[in-house]
């Protein structure tokens, strides 16, 4: 499936409210993405590592969500559930769309 920059835009539009930056760029050095691709393949592999993990990126993201929510909800309990789930969500999002 291939999404137009509109689409993109859209997507990633949802999260413009009631996220956190601070939290954003805290996920970004934390949880690492990194890319495979090989010639015979259409679109690129993306990995998240996740407790010294990898894991598929375009796997379960709501397990995704889930896993990291757990482990950063202590550190980041002051911003609310909703918030933290939304930045985790808008995290995910960023790099799942530039995948397709």
């Amino acid at each position: 499936m291939i999404l137009t920059e509109e689409e993109k835009r859209e997507i990633l539009s949802k999260y413009n409210d009631n996220t956190s930056n601070e939290l954003l760029t805290h996920l970004k050095r934390t949880y690492p993405v990194t890319t495979q691709k090989l010639d015979w393949m259409k679109t690129p592999i993306k990995y998240i590592q996740i407790e010294d993990k990898t894991k598929i990126l375009t796997s379960n993201k709501k397990n995704m969500v889930d896993r990291i929510y757990s482990i950063e909800e202590d550190r980041w309990m002051d911003l609310g559930k909703p918030v933290i789930r939304r930045t985790i969500k808008k995290f995910l999002d960023g790099y799942l769309i530039d995948t397709e």
